[in-house]
């Protein structure tokens, strides 16, 4: 029979953290995050509560690496968008189709959660607001990636205006769609951005109207 390696402890407890971080995030995104217990986050893990208290101490620091790893993960595999933007195999316009895609998708709806409970909840707002500028910074460091770099200020900003207001109507629309079933319209203004973006760009860039 062939050995079989055996796991360091190391290899151990990154299964253990992993799949307590994705049992949180499938419970927040079932039952939101008042909702969401250790105790059930546990169980959909396969794992003791002692073993979660040992890796988390507090509920706060879970959903926080929870959080983090949501948003790390989608920063990674915008990253992975924009290298096909760079490399001419993904137009401008497809990033920004992406961009939408993962916001009308699990991403925004779980983070809602940490938003809507971060207006009251003091010790959320301080785990969310570091992980969400990470998120944000990183969607700008794509967004200068695609728009190419510019050692000028007001094009620096002018790119920060920019990728601010991509997120900004993606997270609109998103919230949106809680209570509005209009694809084709959200599909539409999606369009209409895209057109207001090339005209802006083509104006900031001194080439007028196309």
């Amino acid at each position: 029979m062939p050995e079989h390696k055996r796991r360091t402890q190391a290899q151990r407890t990154l299964e253990t953290t992993s799949s307590l971080l994705e049992a949180t995030l499938s419970c927040i995104k079932d039952k939101g995050l008042m909702n969401t217990s250790t105790t059930e986050v546990a169980q959909r893990a396969s794992v003791s509560r002692g073993a979660l208290l040992h890796h988390f101490p507090t509920k706060e620091l879970l959903m926080a690496d929870a959080l983090r790893s949501l948003l790390l993960r989608e920063a990674q595999e915008a990253e992975r968008k924009a290298r096909s933007v760079v490399e001419e195999s993904l137009t401008i316009d497809q990033f920004i189709d992406f961009v939408w895609e993962r916001f009308s998708g699990d991403l925004y709806m779980v983070s809602m959660e940490f938003v809507n409970a971060a207006r009251t909840d003091p010790k959320i707002k301080a785990a969310l607001v570091p992980v969400a500028q990470e998120f944000n910074d990183a969607y700008l460091r794509i967004w200068e990636k695609i728009a190419g770099r510019s050692l000028d200020p007001a094009i620096q900003r002018r790119q920060k205006v920019e990728i601010t207001a991509i997120l900004c109507l993606a997270r609109g629309m998103a919230t949106q769609t809680i209570w509005r079933d209009e694809p084709d319209l959200f599909r539409e203004t999606i369009d209409y951005w895209k057109e207001l973006l090339k005209l802006s760009r083509g104006v900031a860039a001194g080439k007028g109207a196309p």
